[in-house]
């Protein structure tokens, strides 16, 4: 693996971590606005980098792909703040 796949794997993992954070916290709009940086991101390695045009069946797979690996994470979060609240309700106080 070189460099350059290395970091877009580790930034491609940072930002499921941001979207699934903001799910954990319940922060759709921060979530829309984590969604639409990591889109346009994505969207400028591929016209800049890889020299692909907008509307190429290519890029908007990969677009496409990028909204549901989003959507999940977010969803993996939503899922883990409701077992946490659940957990935390259940505790039994000691006297």
């Amino acid at each position: 693996m070189n460099g350059m796949l290395g970091t877009l794997i580790g930034l491609l993992a940072l930002w499921m971590a941001a979207c699934c954070f903001c799910g954990f916290k319940r922060r759709f709009v921060a979530f829309l606005a984590v969604l639409l940086i990591g889109l346009g991101a994505n969207l400028c390695w591929m016209v800049f980098g890889l020299d692909a045009h907008i509307f190429e069946v290519n890029v908007l797979i990969a677009q496409t792909s990028a909204v549901i690996y989003a959507v999940c994470a977010f969803a993996i979060g939503l899922f883990l703040s409701r077992i946490r609240r659940k957990w935390m309700e259940s505790r039994v106080e000691g006297s």
